[in-house]
């Protein structure tokens, strides 16, 4: 029995080396790799990290790549809502919109950049702002000042709401009335500072044809508009501003305009009891004439119209200037005809100058 059992072993010892023998015939021989493979892995072994560390690399990625998927959605979002700009009113395929939209051309807009101290073209940096917001909020610091300016002047000349403004340039509709009432204040103060008299060559090359047979000296007339008002509460402020021509309570302007109707001067508003007289002197008009004069945008001996209520001949006199102004007809006695045909040829013209400031 003893015998029988060692036989058994063996073989079995003897069918696992064959066994064996033929698998490990079986194996594919390894494949011997080229010189340079193997000094690069020698210089180069694969960069092994921690577990731990990996993780924390891929959670990192992860992050990032969700923060980029949002901003790429936000990009989309803004794409669909295009906010407007000049240069996109420029290109519209609508003739002279731009115009339409602001009264100015394209190049007149950056024209009026410059003037403001705002960049003339879209590509020009902003480098600093030179106006002062009544309240800053984040939508006021991104908005370019050209699309500001472009804002308010469509205000101006369409008389847009300002929750339309606000969706037209995607901006929140309180900031929309940020921006136009401090643009507003700075506009002001730029524009009034800005001589708006002419030259008295510009005015007289500008001449109606049969004005200048007439006065071709006589550069500027002047009036008086009055503006009805609400009557007062205060008794005071409602004698103050009652007014005998208009019979009714009013605020009184004086204008000067050229030959034209162009518009020269205006002074503030004053209390409709006031005289032409009054007005002119406390609207320092004759301190700026002298101004002219000495700048010689006027000469000495150039002419002023003015109506009869306008009692000034002497002091323009005073510093050598002249006035056309209709006679005055005595009492009980008749207007000669040099007067009349006097009073004809002024009053045509100022008629015409009227019509030409209504339009």
């Amino acid at each position: 029995m003893c015998t029988s059992v060692l036989r058994c072993e063996s073989r079995t010892k003897k069918d696992r080396n064959i066994r064996r023998g033929v698998l490990e015939d079986e194996q594919p021989p390894v494949q011997q790799q080229p010189e340079e493979v193997q000094e690069h892995l020698h210089q180069h072994p694969p960069l092994e990290l921690p577990s731990g560390e990996m993780e924390q690399e891929l959670l990192t990625l992860r992050s990032m790549l969700a923060q980029k998927n949002a901003e790429i959605e936000d990009l989309k979002k803004e794409k669909t809502l295009t906010t407007l700009t000049p240069e996109l009113l420029h290109h519209s395929n609508i003739s002279n919109y731009f115009r339409y939209c602001t009264g100015f051309t394209y190049d007149q807009f950056n024209d009026l950049c410059t003037v403001f101290a705002v960049p003339n073209t879209y590509t020009a940096p902003q480098t600093f702002v030179p106006l002062t917001y009544k309240r800053v909020d984040r939508e006021i610091n991104d908005m370019p000042l050209r699309h500001q300016l472009l804002l308010v002047l469509m205000k101006f000349r369409q008389n847009l709401d300002l929750k339309d403004l606000a969706y037209r340039f995607q901006i929140p509709e309180r900031s929309t009335g940020t921006l136009f009432n401090s643009w507003v204040d700075y506009m002001f103060g730029v524009l009034g500072e800005l001589p708006a008299w002419p030259h008295r060559d510009t005015i007289i090359s500008q001449m109606p044809d049969k004005y200048k047979i007439n006065f071709g000296t006589t550069l500027a007339i002047l009036d008086c508009t009055e503006v009805k008002i609400e009557r007062p509460s205060s008794l005071v402020l409602q004698s103050q501003s009652f007014s005998n021509y208009k019979s009714t309570n009013t605020l009184k302007s004086l204008i000067a305009c050229d030959p034209r109707g162009a518009i020269m001067f205006t002074s503030t508003l004053f209390t409709g009891s006031l005289s032409d007289k009054e007005i002119v002197n406390k609207s320092k008009f004759l301190d700026l004439l002298k101004t002219l004069i000495s700048h010689s945008y006027l000469n000495q001996g150039d002419g002023v119209m003015v109506d009869k209520g306008f009692l000034i001949e002497k002091d323009l006199e005073n510093i050598g200037l002249r006035v056309n102004i209709p006679p005055f007809a005595q009492s009980n006695t008749q207007m000669s005809a040099a007067d009349v045909h006097k009073t004809k040829k002024i009053a045509a013209h100022e008629f015409m100058w009227r019509e030409l400031l209504l339009k």
